[in-house]
């Protein structure tokens, strides 16, 4: 289950946080939670989205005691820079998603990132399936006027 599905749920925690230790703990804790959670487990869905669900608490608990903690500095993460057009893309898109709207960016990650149903993102969202579907709808539209205007894609 680990290896199937570690890199969907670390790429959703750091695309909502913008942190890779904060991204790399909430994976692992999610997977600590899973296995003290297996012998009580009745799968009502797919297994990915009982871990996303359990990722977006941790995510949600990890917001609740940032905001207790005002203090705490950003880690940076710093790579080489390059002229690659992927990664001005995706310095376009990172930029792009933090302009959007927590809610809905939690929407389009879920369906784009982790490939969940939108039946399976309301389950995990606490919300209805025409919620969601406005939700991925205001995000996508969102994101392509951002790029639309910002970057210029090449093929």
């Amino acid at each position: 289950m680990f290896r199937q599905h570690h890199l969907a749920l670390f790429r959703y925690a750091f695309r909502l946080t913008g942190r890779r230790d904060v991204a790399e703990d909430v994976v692992q804790e999610v997977f600590v939670r899973v296995v003290r959670g297996l012998e009580t487990y009745r799968p009502a869905g797919r297994d990915l989205a009982w871990l996303f669900t359990i990722a977006r608490r941790l995510l949600i608990d990890h917001q609740r005691s940032r905001r207790r903690q005002p203090d705490e500095m950003p880690v940076v993460y710093l790579s080489e820079p390059r002229s690659d057009p992927s990664q001005e893309l995706a310095v376009a898109l990172a930029q792009a998603l933090g302009d959007v709207p927590e809610a809905d960016r939690e929407a389009f990650l879920l369906r784009e990132i982790g490939g969940l149903s939108y039946q399976e993102i309301a389950a995990v969202c606490d919300g209805t399936i025409d919620a969601v579907r406005s939700r991925i709808y205001r995000a996508r539209m969102r994101l392509r006027a951002a790029l639309s205007t910002g970057v210029k894609v090449t093929t």
